[in-house]
């Protein structure tokens, strides 16, 4: 649905259209005062050695709802799961998460990449955010990847969020919360060694005035040495101060930062199907071997942020928040990857080079009112928002001559140096302004939630090519693309006093096909890709211990997917004015149902368990292929993680866990061609924590992912795409904690 008319006109300004919030609600304030909300808010409980049950998250309503009651499935991973998982990067924190499926390229040290119910929902599609605000765009390999080290907790948010965002995949999306200061602060200290020869250190240390007034925080770590992949090492480093200001009772101010380095290699590798996904007659190439050349693959990079969390209580009914924040990003990627299939001997590959340059400063501004206040006998929680954000953005691309051929099954490095004969130039600007309204209302035991939101994209993106020899550039070919958009979502839930709850919901999503007109070969705009969701399911909240626990089944359709132009006559598209047109005729379907638990059923006993099985179908399309499945959708998944610690006897303070992971059969491309296996890892961690009550407590760890070592693919999508993931990590640390 396309808002028309009067919502046109609106949010030319965002910065005048926040003020005037700011303005306008004192007046709205000072009305009658509400009668209590239904549901006074619940605290987070906290055990002794064992996992938080997180209760209420700001990420799929931006309030302070309860996850329990909230019509949409969530899975929210605490610091305490975070710290006894070893988690290093979002892919590692999602594990134990249903319906997601993991490292969609692989080993893959550059971004966070992994698919939500079928869907892209990582780095690369933006769909990640940092304290409710997106990252920005840029050109080529240019993306954030924020360390987990300094997050309080990872939500998970299943299906369409635009009303809250904007422009999101369909699937779901990752809100990464920062931490921040808090009063009382537990000070750490941390050090690492991994199986690879990569050390750590790592720091989380606050403290605060008198009254905690002001709070101050400092989170930092260091890491550097090998990585899995032979001739790859990584260095990486990062600081991230924060400040708390208690202006007033109501009022308080944070200011927070990131400034991290990324410098070294890149573990992402093409890799060909024939001796990965299907032996030669010499077998599979190991999952540590590199076909890149040492002195030329590299990925550096550097990101700084800075930004506030603002939030004023008029009353006890009213408050304004904002968030804002701003982002600069820019890398340097090189790699030496595959050309075309393994040859015929089953164990020469070709070589291309490609090397990426990119730049990209971004500002976000998200405004919100809201406000408790009952009409008769329905409690609302009411939120009106207006958000902000602009990338700018420029990015090259060098095409230059191939290395030599490499043996996969016993590579020699050739001391490759590239003549570089050309660099595809890009630049742009994306913007996004909405404004949403939700009430989420509460009478007797129903729990129902409403919410719109008007979107308005303009994307403003300009290609050259620069050729090396004679320093000449062609012309640059402006493309402009404005669209704008209305979502929508609906959500019924019954809080049953016994703590069961069920739901039903229904939720839309928009995301723009494409910033390249030249893409059709009317050099028309194509409208926006569209996305809805019915969810229902049932939530339960046990009395008698921490945890929650959700069953839910949905059908997802995501509608006017880009697919090729059914006249091969239409081949003149493209910037370079030779590639096969597109149109915007494609649908995809994914029906799925998912189990989801994370309980602490007994002191120091903690439990996750997924489960999930997702149907997908290519609904509309080419005729070749209709009825397929999607690409990278596995049909089965599950997990289950299992946690105890002493607090007794001789083994007091020892702690046991252990995990196991299973993904089902899936293909890597929309024609079936390729179906990648199934496969089972395990993980397992041991920890002993010793507290005397004098001096810091120590806590000695070792963390250890897919414990057999297991070869495994991750995906593959042409004979000269396929992906092996993670094989075994091994991690030792000691944490000193006061």
């Amino acid at each position: 649905m396309y808002a028309e008319g009067s919502l046109r006109a609106f949010a030319r300004s965002p910065l005048s259209l926040s003020l005037a919030l700011a303005l306008l609600l004192p007046f709205a304030a000072h009305a009658d005062e509400p009668a209590e909300a239904a549901d006074a808010q619940t605290l987070d409980t906290v055990r002794v050695n064992a996992y938080r049950t997180t209760t209420h998250s700001q990420g799929a309503t931006k309030t302070d709802a309860s996850i329990a009651q909230t019509p949409q499935s969530i899975a929210v991973i605490a610091r305490e799961e975070l710290d006894a998982r070893g988690v290093q990067n979002l892919n590692d924190a999602m594990r134990y998460v249903a319906g997601v499926s993991l490292e969609s390229s692989g080993i893959d040290n550059r971004v966070d990449d992994f698919r939500i119910r079928g869907y892209d929902a990582g780095s690369w599609s933006n769909n990640v955010t940092l304290d409710g605000l997106r990252a920005p765009q840029g050109g080529q390999w240019n993306r954030t990847m924020f360390d987990t080290w300094n997050l309080e907790r990872v939500e998970v948010l299943k299906g369409p969020s635009a009303v809250m965002y904007g422009q999101v995949a369909p699937g779901g999306m990752v809100n990464q919360v920062s931490k921040t200061p808090t009063p009382g602060q537990q000070q750490s200290l941390q050090l690492g060694l991994d199986g690879h020869g990569q050390y750590s250190a790592a720091f989380d240390v606050g403290t605060g005035t008198d009254g905690d007034a002001h709070l101050v925080r400092l989170v930092g770590l260091y890491r550097d040495g090998d990585t899995q992949i032979k001739h790859t090492e990584q260095k990486h480093w990062f600081l991230a101060p924060s400040y708390t200001w208690q202006i007033a009772e109501r009022t308080r101010l944070t200011l927070l930062g990131v400034y991290q380095k990324d410098d070294g290699g890149s573990t992402y590798q093409f890799l060909p199907m024939d001796g990965t996904l299907r032996p030669t007659r010499y077998g599979r190439m190991k999952n540590t071997t590199f076909i890149g050349e040492p002195s030329w693959n590299t990925y550096d990079r550097t990101i700084w942020t800075a930004g506030w969390l603002f939030e004023h209580g008029f009353n006890e009914n009213w408050t304004l928040s904002q968030s804002a924040r701003r982002t600069h990003v820019d890398s340097l990627y090189r790699g030496v990857i595959t050309l075309g299939a393994l040859s015929a001997d089953g164990r020469t590959q070709n070589r291309r080079a490609t090397y990426g340059d990119g730049d990209s400063d971004g500002d976000t501004v998200d405004t919100r009112i809201q406000g408790k206040f009952v009409t008769g006998a329905i409690a609302h929680t009411l939120l009106f928002g207006v958000d902000w954000q602009k990338a700018d953005w420029v990015g090259g691309r060098g095409a230059m001559s191939n290395p030599a051929p490499i043996d996969i099954f016993h590579p020699v490095y050739t001391g490759y140096t590239p003549v570089v004969r050309s660099v595809g130039l890009s630049r742009g600007t994306n913007e996004q302004t909405g404004a949403y309204l939700q009430d989420q209302m509460a009478f007797g035991n129903w729990r129902v939630l409403l919410g719109g939101r008007y979107d308005r994209t303009d994307d403003d993106t300009a290609t050259a090519t620069r050729t090396v020899a004679t320093g000449a550039v062609t012309p640059w070919v402006r493309t402009r693309l404005k669209n704008d958009a209305f979502t929508g979502r609906a959500g019924v839930l019954y809080a049953a006093p016994s703590g069961w709850s069920p739901y039903l919901s229904y939720a839309e999503s928009f995301q723009p096909a494409t910033t390249d007109i030249n893409q059709s070969y009317t050099r028309t705009p194509f409208d926006p890709i569209t996305g809805k969701q019915w969810e229902g399911g049932v939530k339960f909240q046990p009395s008698g211990f921490d945890g929650l626990i959700t069953l839910s089944a949905y059908d997802l359709r995501q509608e006017n997917i880009l697919v090729d132009d059914p006249d091969p006559t239409h081949v003149n598209c493209g910037a370079s004015g030779a590639l096969r047109c597109q149109a915007q005729s494609g649908e995809g379907r994914v029906r799925g149902m998912e189990l989801e638990a994370r309980v602490t059923p007994l002191e120091g006993f903690s439990v996750i368990g997924a489960a999930s099985r997702m149907d997908s179908e290519v609904t509309k399309g080419a005729p070749e292929l209709r009825g397929k499945q999607l690409a990278q959708v596995p049909e089965w998944t599950a997990t289950a993680w299992l946690d105890y610690t002493f607090h007794a006897g001789a083994l007091e303070g020892l702690g046991l866990a252990a995990g196991v992971r299973y993904n089902g059969e899936s293909y890597g491309d929309s024609a079936n061609l390729y179906r990648i296996p199934s496969y089972t890892v395990f993980d397992a961690a041991i920890r002993y924590r010793v507290d005397t009550g004098t001096g810091p407590a120590t806590q000695f760890a070792l963390n250890i992912g897919n414990l057999s070592d297991k070869t495994y693919i991750s995906t593959c999508g042409s004979v000269a795409s396929c992906y092996y993931g993670t094989g075994r990590t091994v991690v030792a640390s000691v944490r000193l904690s006061w």
